[in-house]
């Protein structure tokens, strides 16, 4: 009956990812064999005490963010956001602040967020709080996914707040329009900045401008133009030293044993 449950399951939840389908059918199968129905939020979704909700609040700050200087989307104004949110509600008890610093939203493999669900399957919180849908994740499937179904199944109060989402006082705005709508845009505002910085990287490259992090070995980079080289002459003349010796056909191993008995530093050392 399970293996007829997991066909069914993977068959009909075609857009789910490897891993959140892994995630529900571990919980599939430890709640006996029972898929969860599709009514998500418009079912039960309550604390286990009446009075007290363990709050899970996550943060996130990618690089996309940080080259927009978007400064709401800090770190530190974030969690300020988080926590004046929560601090004058009774029945709100902060279990933890998951963290994912330079993290691109596109994915979901981030240790604070990985961190999350695995203590969100130990039970360990019944409520997830974000700022914006923006901070759970830039993939409008995957955030979909996530809110739709894998926190519903746990029965995981989420609010959103810029996005004025709460699950639990009001279900509907979870499946109100306005959501997919709104992780499509947060999906394509990473596509057009990854656009962005390729074309740009492109110019560069095509009108001659170095865009890598190190010069190569013989050169550094010019002080007053870090797109540009200019020659160290110290490490030019070991350059020169090394292509003069495989002129002679002098082989590589015996190349690397000569400069490490002259003393010549490894540049990546």
């Amino acid at each position: 009956m399970y293996e007829q449950y997991c066909k069914k399951f993977l068959f009909t939840e075609l857009t789910l990812s490897y891993k959140n389908a892994i995630i529900l059918l571990e919980s599939v199968s430890e709640k006996g064999g029972n898929l969860p129905r599709k009514s998500k939020y418009q079912e039960s979704v309550s604390p286990t005490n009446s009075s007290l909700w363990k709050i899970a609040l996550y943060i996130r700050l990618s690089r996309e963010d940080d080259e927009d200087k978007i400064e709401s989307n800090s770190i530190t104004n974030q969690r300020a956001l988080l926590m004046d949110y929560v601090k004058n509600k009774d029945e709100f008890m902060v279990y933890d602040i998951y963290v994912d610093d330079g993290y691109s939203g596109t994915d979901f493999n981030r240790p604070g967020f990985q961190r999350l669900l695995t203590d969100m399957k130990d039970n360990k919180f019944n409520a997830i709080i974000v700022k914006d849908l923006s901070r759970l994740g830039r993939n409008y499937i995957e955030v979909g996914n996530y809110i739709e179904q894998i926190f519903p199944l746990f029965n995981i109060r989420f609010i959103s707040i810029n996005d004025m989402i709460d699950s639990y006082t009001n279900p509907s705005s979870v499946n109100n329009v306005i959501v997919p709508f709104k992780n499509l845009m947060n999906d394509e505002y990473c596509r057009d900045i990854s656009m962005k910085i390729r074309t740009a990287f492109n110019t560069k490259k095509r009108n001659g401008d170095f865009v890598g992090a190190w010069a190569p070995y013989g050169y550094i980079k010019d002080p007053n133009n870090k797109y540009h080289f200019i020659i160290d002459e110290e490490s030019a003349k070991v350059v020169k030293m090394i292509f003069q010796m495989a002129l002679e056909g002098i082989g590589r191993n015996t190349i690397a044993k000569e400069l490490n008995q002259m003393g010549i530093i490894n540049p990546t050392g």
